[in-house]
């Protein structure tokens, strides 16, 4: 047994470092070869993997499986194994077609199965997204590829879109020149795309527009604060006023309404005080 034993165990130290510079190997010529960060990672764990399956046939001649059932006994034991994995193997299929129709990266702004995050790795069976609340959410390959894939940093420019209301005595072509001008005056806004001030529709208590500002996809957050701030500003100093929902509610013969209301307190009052009467 001892004899068995230690073979086994040189087998699996030897494998395990070869896995491993094997990896790294694979990392550094794919790069080399000016490959993008996420198949370079894809592509390096697969080399790490086949020197794992290379190292099957070893420890069966180390156990003393003959080569000759060899065939047989991987057969069926792949056969099984293929039946139980059924899910494992559907994420590696999955993996490999997020790596040939890419449509995500390493580095990417995406929101997968309503988490939104950078993707950080796309590996064989998962793929892990780093949150904004710095979370890692880690998702199989296949829930990936067959949910809906929102890629923000796909463009390099991205549209930040504010919805502004004014009240409805606003002069509504002053209200226009305002807004054009907060949005141009954004600081860091991309000067690819103009500014646009767009008149969208009468509100139940405003009229409203839509502010639109180009920036680099990355800066997104930042700059729909920046938009916003400017927009608030340019505003105040316009004397402009952004309402808030309120209703008007109108009283009709509301001089009839009092008198009722009058005359059943009259008649609630006088049903509440007991009779008094002398005795005879």
């Amino acid at each position: 047994a001892d004899c068995v034993c230690d073979p086994l165990i040189v087998l699996v130290i030897v494998v395990v470092v070869a896995g491993r510079w094997a990896q790294k190997l694979a990392k550094a010529g794919l790069e080399r070869l000016k490959l993008e960060e996420t198949v370079a990672h894809f592509l390096a764990r697969i080399a790490k993997y086949a020197v794992w399956i290379l190292a099957i046939p070893i420890a069966f001649e180390i156990l003393g499986v003959r080569t000759t059932s060899l065939a047989a006994v991987i057969g069926a034991a792949g056969l099984a194994i293929g039946l139980a994995m059924q899910g494992a193997l559907s994420n590696i299929a999955a993996g490999v077609l997020l790596l040939l129709l890419r449509p995500m990266k390493i580095g990417d702004w995406v929101e997968l199965d309503d988490e939104f995050g950078e993707v950080i790795d796309i590996g064989i069976f998962y793929t892990n997204v780093r949150t904004f609340s710095r979370k890692t959410v880690i998702l199989p390959n296949s829930e990936v590829l067959s949910n809906k894939i929102e890629n923000y940093t796909d463009t390099e420019l991205r549209r930040v879109e504010v919805p502004v209301g004014v009240a409805y005595d606003t002069d509504l072509h002053e209200a226009m020149k305002v807004l054009e001008n907060a949005a141009n005056g954004v600081e860091g806004r991309s000067d690819e795309e103009s500014p646009q001030v767009i008149l969208i529709d009468f509100g139940d208590s405003s009229i409203n527009y839509e502010v639109r500002v180009y920036c680099a996809a990355r800066d997104y957050l930042s700059m729909r604060t920046k938009t916003v701030l400017a927009i608030k500003d340019a505003l105040d100093e316009a004397g402009i006023e952004i309402p808030f929902p309120q209703r008007d509610i109108n009283f009709r013969n509301a001089a009839q309404i009092r008198t009722r209301k009058d005359e059943d307190s009259e008649d609630q009052s006088s049903r509440q005080t007991p009779s008094r009467t002398r005795p005879p």
